[in-house]
């Protein structure tokens, strides 16, 4: 593990307790919309910092971590690879698997931004993407998801943003992303259905409102 990753990890981010954090629904493996509950509210009102070596492995807490499915001017979505197993890429549980969502936790350097979680989002997009912030068209939250599944989910809850830009034509920043391409609905489909492909469970599971969102 390189120096870069263990000083990532040593950082401290943003997590709010469980029992915080489900106060007014069941802590259930669901999405749950933003018209049921307003689970953003909760964090901002009740959220804490801890060192993210510790918050992986703490399961009486949540990391809100805000995500973002990126669309480009024809629906089509973002897809990656991540890192390669051989690489240095830390979340080791994840290396070569397909996905189309990026996320980002919140960490205490952006403690004093008037909405730390969303505010956030919009920065780690040029940043992670090299997205410009004339080229965001719109930002949108869609869901918070919460997945009991395994050691990764047990420890985040989702905010799921869709993201529309106008350009496409940009260079991947993030070191731990490998390839990518923007695909239909229809390819991405295909690529989950067929096998073929060795696509990350969590993508499967956000593909089901991802394509319910696309198809209003």
């Amino acid at each position: 593990m390189n120096q870069i990753v263990k000083d990532k990890m040593q950082r401290e981010i943003m997590v709010i307790s469980n029992n915080n954090l489900f106060v007014w629904v069941e802590r259930e493996s669901r999405f749950y919309s933003n018209m049921e509950v307003n689970f953003e509210k909760n964090i901002l009102e009740n959220y804490e910092y801890m060192v993210r070596w510790d918050a992986e492995v703490n399961f009486s807490y949540k990391q809100p971590i805000t995500y973002w499915i990126v669309l480009n001017d024809q629906n089509k979505i973002f897809v990656y690879k991540r890192a390669w197993a051989g690489s240095n890429a830390w979340e080791h549980r994840l290396h070569n698997k397909i996905a189309f969502w990026v996320g980002w936790h919140i960490e205490n350097e952006d403690k004093d931004l008037e909405n730390p979680i969303s505010d956030s989002l919009v920065r780690e997009i040029e940043e992670e993407l090299n997205i410009k912030p004339e080229d965001v068209k719109s930002v949108e939250a869609i869901w918070y998801i919460n997945n009991e599944m395994d050691e990764v989910s047990k420890v985040h809850i989702w905010i799921a943003y869709i993201v529309k830009i106008h350009n496409s034509d940009f260079e991947l920043l993030d070191w731990e992303l490998d390839n990518w391409e923007f695909v239909s609905l229809s390819t991405l489909w295909a690529m989950i259905d067929s096998g073929n492909y060795d696509v990350e469970p969590w993508s499967k599971i956000v593909f089901e409102p991802v394509k319910r969102y696309l198809e209003l």
